[in-house]
């Protein structure tokens, strides 16, 4: 396992009709203590170069210095992702810092769940609301993490994973030969 990388703890449970995941990542001391570093060296350099800088310099490295704070903090408290899959539709929770958004899809518009495809090591899980839209969620799961949690969706709810993983629909590509 890399140095840097955030693993998470993942809990799959069925219940009420619906598969909930909770993603909860876990920081390591290396990638926290790297991050702690970079912040104090940047605010350091650049208080030394304050009296030198224009007021525009001033607020950009501010703002950087504040934005690396409150990201090792959101790193440090860490943030949760609810995740639930039902006959209705998919609704996404992350919680950070104690502000809850919440995204909710209908099933209807919902297709192609699956792992993220952009990238050589996904670490997420993907799908299409509609053509074009793509919402990526359940970050920091490793592959095998998420996997899983396809894994349970075909086996608990056969028929909402018939409409959500594209491996499933033997329909899309089919052909009729008409032969006689």
């Amino acid at each position: 396992m890399p140095l840097f990388a955030e693993v998470a703890n993942v809990e799959i449970g069925v219940a009420s009709g619906a598969l909930r995941v909770s993603v909860r990542p876990r920081p390591t001391f290396v990638s926290l203590a790297a991050s702690a570093a970079i912040t104090v060296a940047f605010a350091a350099i650049s208080a030394l170069t304050w009296e030198k800088t224009t007021l525009l310099e001033h607020v950009i490295e501010a703002v950087g210095v504040l934005g690396a704070v409150v990201a090792w903090f959101q790193q440090l408290a860490g943030s949760e992702e609810e995740i639930e899959i039902g006959e209705r539709g998919i609704r996404i929770s992350r919680e950070i810092f104690g502000w809850h958004r919440i995204s909710e899809f209908p099933i209807e518009q919902c297709s192609d769940l699956d792992l993220q495809t952009n990238k050589e090591d996904s670490r997420q899980l993907q799908f299409r609301v509609g053509k074009w839209k793509t919402i990526e969620f359940g970050n920091y799961m490793s592959k095998e993490q998420a996997q899983k949690v396809l894994d349970t969706l075909a086996d608990s709810f056969p028929e909402i994973a018939r409409k959500l993983l594209p491996s499933l629909d033997i329909t899309k590509h089919w052909m009729t030969l008409n032969l006689k």
